[in-house]
């Protein structure tokens, strides 16, 4: 069994998920009665965020590195980051850690070129829908990603944050949620939505959009549960 380490933290919550669910997911795919070895090293969000915020990814990838590398010095075979917004800076890091990378992002794209899926919709923190690295990646498959106009961007950044990375599910954000995804679907022939944070699948569900819902939380720890059983 690879012995996985988490980047978690970013948020507390679903960081959580990623642990019950790895837990869990593990015993039913082996079918005994085991539990998994993994590593949790849970960073402070508020710090990452600040760099992000200030566009300062050299510092956002020595301190992401630093920090990954205490998982490799606890013996993880390969590390998951626990969150979307971090892998603005993934190629730099894997240029600077010794073992692999389970992406979150890699994993998404995969996933939406299987299901032959070609216009999606990109949500998620404003850092995530600013950026480019989803774009850069479903490019790759020929997918086209569609992200939402500078008013939609700000709005789901205010569900996101603060009550959503808290846990907290408030039915009128969903209800705005739903609504300003849905016009932009409609206008824009989308056929899939990215829950391109890990905290959007605790208040989005797959049965919330008429099209395909890719939870990256859940597509990531799929991943990592055959990462660990390889």
């Amino acid at each position: 069994m690879n012995i996985i380490g988490i980047l978690g933290g970013i948020g507390p919550e679903s960081t959580v998920e990623y642990y019950r669910q790895i837990i869990y997911g593990y015993k039913k795919n082996t079918g005994s009665e085991n539990y998994p070895h993994l590593f949790i090293n849970s960073i402070n969000m508020t710090e990452m965020l600040g760099f992000v915020a200030k566009n300062d990814f050299e510092t956002l990838t020595g301190y992401l590195v630093k920090e990954i590398r205490k998982l490799e010095a606890a013996g993880a075979d390969c590390v998951a980051i626990a969150s979307n917004t971090p892998h603005v800076v993934i190629d730099e890091i894997r240029k600077k850690i010794a073992v692999p990378i389970i992406s979150i992002v890699d994993e998404t794209c995969k996933y939406a070129n299987d299901r032959k899926l070609k216009r999606l919709l990109l949500t998620g923190t404003l850092y995530t829908m600013k950026n480019n690295f989803y774009k850069k990646s479903l490019a790759q498959y020929n997918i086209e990603c569609i992200v939402p106009g500078d008013y939609e961007k700000t709005a789901i950044q205010s569900i996101i944050f603060p009550d959503l990375e808290n846990g907290i599910i408030n039915e009128k954000d969903k209800q705005l949620f739903k609504e300003i995804c849905g016009k932009i679907i409609k206008e824009n022939n989308i056929d899939g939505i990215i829950l391109g944070c890990t905290e959007l699948p605790l208040m989005i569900k797959e049965n919330d959009f008429d099209i395909a819902v890719l939870d990256t939380m859940d597509i990531h720890i799929k991943s990592i549960l055959r990462e660990m059983n390889d």
